[in-house]
């Protein structure tokens, strides 16, 4: 019972401890154990207390550039050279005395993540993801590698340390958990930044280049957005021993440049702090999500301008001649061939998704255009046909009669001998060979004049019926020949001349409503 009551009383006093410097910025302050047994936030040498309780740099070193313009007193006793031996005695004997398997504190320990983004380098669509290039740095207080107390600590201001003794001391292990591929920059040596400060207090920055993954929709393709996640997460210890924060005093994560890429800009960015259970655990994670908006520019220049030209191209048909079928054919087959090929080569670039595009439905609606208008000088040659069709097939009355009257006196004059030779017969008695000397010289040709008909009477009987044999030769035709010819008559009115003038103003106004459609539900879209 005594050892349970003084275990539940320790831990009572450390988490009291620790609640009295829980805002206190490792980096510029410390948390000082006074003899009465409080704690307060002290801010370090170089840092001078605000109004709002911050530690900031003082006016001094920043005039007299940085922390070695301190006052002679405090390094009236630090001889030139001394520090760096005295740093090397003191870290053998921390490490002399530290268990780096052990958490720090029995609380567990809280950890500051800073984020500071060097370069956001590309946006791949094919793998979904981006790459970024950025210096990660962590910040906790292990109490076992204080040293304040240390002979010569006041002439060190931190333990600057080399990226070998990463392994020689306690890491919260946090890492990046939904990242594709990362690793630490080499340039020459891995570039691992170690400060330990005199209360304990462990500053290590990483530079890595990070591939995260990004959430991409392709429904308004080219003018969707791409969302970007990065988590950080400890990946070895629950909040029972790690607690993740983003850095508490100014901005966590910040930027060294302007992120400017060739086909998409920033938005915005937010950073924010979930908890996730696993089955062995509750785990903080530190998310930070970046909005990528496309710049689209590119595609009106190298699709949407070429697309337009394609769609009017074919439309010059409507103005050329009828009788020009294969400059109209030329015009029709080489602009679709055209916006086809451009339509593959776009799609390679891009994943190979299941849902249409929002590029698909306006190169689709550009192929329909240039289709219709192949399928309209088709529907022009036909009604041309059909006309000359309709003026063999269907004359009128007197064009009908005319016809028969020469039709029956043709008859006639072949039975009354008009169509014999209208050569003259020569005779023995006349001469014995015919003189064709004699045939050119005659002025007019005689033979017998047919006789005209008995009486009209017969020659109307005549038209009949041959009239009559007209539409039975007609009657003969199958079933199908005759609904086209029935149906027909719904175009006698119409001609490919009649056809081009339609299309020349119905193909314009259509397209034009349609783009109008098109970029106004697009571009919302996109301001959404």
């Amino acid at each position: 019972m005594a050892f349970n009551f003084i275990l539940s009383f320790t831990i009572s006093l450390v988490l009291a401890l620790e609640e009295d410097c829980g805002k206190c910025d490792l980096r510029s302050s410390w948390c000082r154990t006074w003899t009465n047994g409080t704690t307060s936030c002290e801010c370090r040498q170089g840092f001078k207390l605000d109004g709002e309780g911050h530690c900031l740099l003082s006016k001094e070193l920043q005039e007299g550039g940085g922390l070695e313009s301190l006052g002679k007193e405090s390094t009236e006793d630090c001889e030139l050279g001394q520090a760096e031996k005295m740093a090397t005695r003191i870290l053998t004997d921390i490490l002399a005395k530290y268990d780096k398997n052990m958490v720090p504190k029995m609380r567990g320990v809280d950890v500051d993540v800073e984020l500071l983004i060097q370069r956001v380098s590309q946006i791949d669509e094919i793998q979904s993801s981006s790459t970024m290039h950025i210096l990660f740095s962590q910040i906790w207080h292990d109490p076992a590698l204080s040293f304040e107390h240390e002979e010569g600590a006041h002439c060190l201001t931190n333990l600057s340390l080399s990226h070998r003794m990463v392994d020689s001391i306690w890491l919260p292990n946090v890492c990046i958990v939904n990242s594709k591929d990362s690793k630490i920059h080499n340039s020459p040596t891995p570039n691992i930044f170690l400060a330990i400060f005199p209360n304990g207090t462990v500053w290590m920055n990483y530079r890595i280049v990070v591939e995260s993954p990004c959430e991409m929709d392709f429904a308004t393709f080219p003018m969707d957005r791409v969302i970007c996640q990065t988590i950080f997460e400890s990946y070895s210890f629950n909040v029972g021993k790690v607690r993740l924060h983003w850095k508490r005093h100014g901005d966590p994560v910040d930027f060294i440049e302007k992120v400017q890429l060739p086909d998409f800009h920033m938005t915005t960015f937010i950073h924010e702090k979930v908890t996730y259970q696993y089955p062995a655990g509750v785990w903080d994670q530190l998310n930070i999500k970046m909005m990528f908006r496309r710049s689209y520019e590119f595609y009106i220049i190298q699709v949407y301008l070429p697309t337009y030209c394609m769609v009017l191209i074919s439309w010059i048909s409507f103005w050329l001649d009828r009788r020009s079928l294969p400059a109209r054919v030329t015009l029709g087959v080489s602009s679709m061939m055209a916006l086809t090929l451009q339509y593959a080569n776009i799609s390679k670039s891009l994943p190979k998704i299941s849902y249409i595009k929002g590029l698909d439905y306006f190169t689709f609606g550009c192929m329909g255009f240039i289709f219709l208008s192949i399928v309209e000088l088709a529907l022009v040659g036909w009604l041309e046909n059909r006309r000359e069709q309709m003026s063999e097939e269907f004359l009128s009355e007197e064009e009908l009669r005319k016809n028969v009257a020469q039709r029956t006196f043709s008859i006639k004059s072949m039975r009354s001998g008009y169509g014999r030779s209208l050569r003259p017969t020569f005779t023995e008695s006349n001469c014995a060979s015919p003189d064709e000397g004699a045939w050119q010289k005659q002025t007019y040709v005689g033979g017998q004049e047919p006789r005209p008909p008995e009486s009209t009477a017969e020659a109307e009987k005549e038209s009949e019926n041959n009239q009559m044999l007209v539409f039975v030769r007609n009657a003969r035709g199958s079933r199908k020949r005759r609904k086209k010819l029935v149906a027909a008559k719904l175009f006698t009115k119409w001609t490919g001349e009649d056809m081009d003038r339609f299309c020349q103003k119905l193909f314009p106004i259509t397209f034009t409503f349609m783009n109008l459609i098109y970029w106004m539900y697009y571009t919302a879209k996109a301001k959404d």
